[in-house]
């Protein structure tokens, strides 16, 4: 079995939504003080290896852009 793990400045909820097209990697997640640690398997016939894990939690890392809803700015109150 091939494993990597890593504690992702993310909420679990956010880390859930980005793994659920994973194929092939068994994902394990618990909240910390300061982010989620994430820790991703995969089983001898997935084809995956360690690096392809690091480079899905490199993935996972990274932030993600959301745009402002209505229009992105804060409108003045009159």
């Amino acid at each position: 079995m091939v494993a990597a793990s890593r504690t992702l400045m993310k909420s679990e909820p956010e880390l859930r939504a980005l793994v659920a097209d994973v194929e092939g990697v068994s994902v394990t997640m618990a909240e910390r003080s300061f982010g989620t640690r994430v820790e991703l398997r995969a089983e001898p016939g997935a084809g995956l290896e360690a690096a392809d894990l690091e480079a899905l939690l490199d993935r996972l890392a990274e932030p993600t852009k959301e745009p402002f809803a209505q229009g992105g700015r804060h409108q003045k109150s009159k």
